[in-house]
């Protein structure tokens, strides 16, 4: 029974390392299938990278078109990153590429149209602490349009916030 046990956590632990986008201090490029935007968030982080990996989950968009582009390059390193897909759009995917020297990364998002996506927007609160693992899902009947951090020079990391809306059957 213990070897089943053991067996079965070891399946857990390897299937989950595989489950990561990008590993640490590479770039990150992930893009959900068309007509699906991202649902989930997981990350891990490492003090010994001083970086974090990456693992999104995606979902149906209602209404979903194939108008979508990617956006520049949001923030600088050490920097603020505030960013919003325009009206009607959500986020269907996310790239970023780390620096050693600021040990921090820089972001670009994938915005689709979408014209299921009310007016009815909310921000969350932080979603991890610095230095922590976390895991972070898209409310029930919501999508994924903006997303907000900050980086601590002192932890090496950032601390992340997201915004979504509610979509509708359209």
């Amino acid at each position: 029974m213990k070897t089943v046990a053991l067996f079965l956590i070891l399946t857990g632990l390897l299937g989950r390392a595989q489950g990561w986008d990008n590993n640490y201090d590479e770039p990150l490029n992930f893009n959900c299938p068309a007509g699906q935007s991202i649902s989930s968030i997981t990350s891990e982080n490492s003090n010994y990278h001083e970086d974090r990996r990456w693992e999104f989950g995606c979902q149906a968009t209602f209404g979903q078109s194939a108008e979508c582009y990617w956006t520049n390059y949001i923030n600088d390193f050490d920097q603020v990153l505030l960013f919003e897909c325009p009206a009607e759009h959500v986020i269907a995917g996310i790239s970023s590429y780390h620096n050693n020297y600021y040990e921090d990364r820089r972001w670009r998002f994938h915005c689709c149209r979408s014209p299921c996506v009310t007016t009815n927007c909310n921000w969350s609160s932080y979603v991890n602490s610095f230095d922590e693992y976390f895991t972070w899902t898209v409310p029930s009947r919501n999508v994924l349009v903006g997303a907000q951090s900050y980086h601590q020079n002192y932890e090496e990391d950032r601390r992340w916030k997201y915004k979504v809306c509610v979509q509708y059957r359209c």
